[in-house]
């Protein structure tokens, strides 16, 4: 089963002003939708809506007005999929709940395409989502601190060797010697040897897009995205992006590899993780640090909308505590 052709303007237009859903809340439901899939990778609508009631300030819609979208943002051009739950597993039955909002990232061209999807779905067994007060804060992938100091500290680094040596493999003159990394693009060579085998010009477009921009931006990506699915150990991801260095024509001194582990750990420890369900690691830790059912705990901003009369807490606490968790107060 295919996913749908995105259709024209016009006739997205005219499903909008059927299924009677304004312009506003429209900008506010691709906004949410968007900051779904950056915030978690992949979610289900079920688990969606539980995300939108706790949203202050949020328009007033109903869940039949969630699916409605859900159903036309399948035909638009975004930079997240929406599926049906059949077309991701073959032995389930249509369930407009269970449709799911995908990053594009996680979804691949040709065989395999939704192995790393699998993948994190696996890791969000057990977990509990993490649930901002304000999830539009997601809704642009806007670069940390974290992320732009390790981009910085790469992007400054030089390639030195006379060869670009790989693990594996045969070496190769070094044509951007004395260039910082953050100046030229290079393939290792995996990846060559992948565009190599790889025929349909689609997946090879899609492939190149994925190792795009200067070779430091490149990095960055890949330890972002490979830190986000988990499909491989933290360590084997900071031993690739050595290996790298090592292959573009890095020579990392002690003081080099001591800054480049600081970074790599303070941008892991700091950002929001789609196989944690969201979470930041440390504050995952503390969230299961205690025996019992998991805890969530409510900020300032949730208990002036619970005093404010803008969430019913009583129906709130209920709706969570039916999802196995337990709630500090």
């Amino acid at each position: 089963m295919s996913y749908p052709k995105p259709l024209s303007a016009k006739s997205l237009e005219k499903m909008y002003r059927q299924a009677g859903l304004s312009e506003k809340v429209r900008a506010y439901l691709h906004g949410f939708f968007a900051a779904c899939a950056n915030l978690y990778g992949a979610i289900a609508l079920k688990n969606a809506w539980f995300v939108y009631q706790a949203q202050k300030g949020a328009p007033k819609l109903s869940r039949k007005d969630l699916l409605a979208f859900s159903s036309i943002a399948r035909r638009e051009e975004q930079l997240y999929y929406v599926y049906e739950i059949e077309e991701l597993f073959e032995d389930e039955q249509h369930n407009e709940l269970y449709r799911h909002i995908i990053s594009k990232e996680l979804i691949f061209k040709g065989l395999g395409k939704f192995n790393l999807l699998y993948r994190l779905l696996e890791h969000f067994s057990g977990k509990s989502l993490y649930i901002p007060e304000n999830i539009l804060a997601f809704a642009e992938r806007t670069p940390s601190a974290e992320e732009t100091a390790l981009l910085g500290f790469l992007s400054d680094l030089t390639s030195e060797t006379e060869e670009c040596a790989p693990k594996l493999g045969d070496s190769i003159p070094n044509i951007n010697k004395g260039r910082k990394l953050g100046q030229f693009s290079f393939l290792n060579a995996s990846e060559r040897y992948h565009l190599g085998i790889t025929k349909l010009p689609a997946e090879k477009a899609a492939f190149l897009e994925r190792c795009s921009g200067s070779e430091a931006e490149k990095l960055v990506r890949l330890f972002k995205f490979r830190d986000n699915v988990g499909w491989i150990s933290f360590g084997d991801t900071c031993k690739y992006i050595v290996e790298e260095l090592d292959e573009v024509g890095v020579i990392m001194d002690l003081a080099k590899f001591e800054e480049l582990m600081r970074l790599i750990v303070s941008l892991h420890n700091n950002s929001h993780l789609w196989r944690l369900a969201g979470w930041i690691p440390g504050e995952l830790a503390k969230l299961y640090s205690s025996s019992g059912p998991p805890t969530i705990a409510f900020g300032p901003g949730m208990q002036k909308a619970f005093a404010d009369g803008a969430l019913d807490k009583a129906d709130f606490l209920r709706s969570i505590r039916e999802r196995g968790l337990d709630v500090l107060e």
